[in-house]
């Protein structure tokens, strides 16, 4: 997959050098747009002459968008303020105040954003600063191809964008593309990279099998070849390829990828059926994991919450509460809130369908807690519908009525996303 992700950054790249757009839409999935970022970044990390101002936040409304978008530039704009006001650099030009104007028109505010960067190079010529505007998820794919169709409308001979370069990503509805030829807009090129399994079959397959790579990146496409079979449920081509992986791997004792190339057939096993040979593996990779003065705490935790959702599959609960226990310390200390959250949702399901009801009870008003200050309203809403079932069981209706009015809260953050 290298040469395949090197070839579509360098596309990338290579219409950042030409003259004659001023805009590439890329048109993909939005687990592909992920992808697109990285090679952004990397071409923003390799690059000397263009400033790159890469913003991947989800696209809901035109409005919702822009203010996203705007707040973060802002953020890092102070920040770099302040760091090149500590090492006594001459200071960027202040921001219009329009940047921060929540009622200013939506497309003049990205305009207005997109031409205040330009101003923040070091010099007239020889530099160009890039925008790619790389939404994760785009909700409305219409309100999304009217917002960039209108930012891009220009008057011949003198547009606006001079110095100026955009990356911007449309889903695979290309409402986009549709908008842009009906307003017959010029100086904007399309790219429609190729990421379908079939082409990153055929590049992993060429990288395992090319003479000209050393053994451990042929190895490392063999690894990611598998994990592409497991997907398309090519279960007995992913086990006969992790058990190359497997084989070179204990050879020059790399225990973090034995771990991972066994929890891998770990996972091929159980969706297998075979749950119990699934299981001997996640203990595997846990044990393999830990080996070493630095355990793979992300490894650890993957195995932790394999193992967990396995017994819980099984209804071996106490087994499934220590894990879920452990992964919710582990997810502590790796600072990752979401799996934290789903640890102790699980944990309190495994306590109270064994009659712990007051530990569960205790660790979803945690969990409930937890979420609304970290904002995942969703997940929030899921501990107190746990809540509220258990004090509707009990005809605590003074509970129950607290319940529904934090209820009420986290679904309206949810409906004003």
């Amino acid at each position: 997959m290298r040469k395949l992700i090197e070839q579509i950054t360098k596309d990338l790249a290579s219409f950042v050098d030409q003259r004659d757009n001023a805009a590439l839409v890329i048109r993909c999935s939005d687990p592909d747009a992920i992808t697109m970022m990285k090679c952004l970044e990397s071409n923003d990390e390799s690059s000397t002459s263009e400033m790159y101002w890469i913003h991947a936040e989800p696209f809901g409304t035109a409005g919702q968008y822009v203010r996203d978008v705007s707040k973060s530039f802002i953020a890092k704009y102070e920040a770099m303020q302040a760091a090149m006001k500590a090492k006594k650099m001459p200071p960027w030009p202040p921001l219009p105040d329009s940047l921060r104007d929540e009622a200013f028109d939506p497309v003049e505010r990205l305009r207005e954003l997109a031409t205040f960067g330009r101003t923040l190079l070091p010099a007239s010529e020889g530099f160009i600063c890039v925008w790619a505007f790389c939404p994760t998820q785009i909700s409305d794919p219409v309100s999304h191809a009217a917002l960039f169709s209108a930012l891009m409308r220009h008057a011949n001979p003198f547009p606006w964008f001079h110095h100026l370069r955009f990356f911007l990503r449309e889903d695979l509805t290309a409402q986009l593309s549709g908008f842009l030829q009906r307003d017959q807009t010029s100086r904007v090129a399309h790219y429609c990279p190729d990421l379908s399994p079939a082409a990153i079959d055929k590049s992993l397959e060429d990288e395992a099998s090319s003479p000209d790579l050393p053994l451990h990146e042929r190895i490392q496409a063999i690894f990611l070849s598998a994990q592409l079979d497991f997907t398309e449920r090519r279960f007995d081509e992913a086990l006969k390829k992790q058990a190359l992986v497997l084989k070179f791997h204990t050879k020059i004792e790399n225990a973090p990828m034995v771990a991972m190339a066994i929890h891998s057939v770990g996972e091929i096993h159980q969706r297998m059926g075979h749950e119990e040979q699934a299981a001997r593996c996640f203990e595997t990779a846990f044990s393999c994991a830990t080996i070493g003065e630095h355990p793979q705490l992300p490894i650890l935790l993957n195995a932790l919450l394999s193992l967990a959702n396995l017994r819980l599959g099984q209804s071996r609960l106490a087994e499934a509460e220590a894990y879920y226990d452990n992964a919710e310390k582990l997810a502590t200390v790796l600072r990752n809130p979401f799996t934290k959250l789903q640890s102790i949702e699980n944990l309190g399901y495994c306590q109270y369908t064994q009659g712990k009801y007051e530990e569960a009870v205790t660790n979803w008003h945690r969990g409930a807690e937890i979420a609304c200050k970290l904002e995942h309203a969703e997940i929030e809403q899921n501990m107190l519908l746990r809540l509220r079932s258990h004090y509707m069981a009990m005809n605590n209706a003074r509970e129950v009525q607290a319940i529904d009015t934090r209820l009420a809260e986290a679904h309206g953050q949810l409906a004003g996303r």
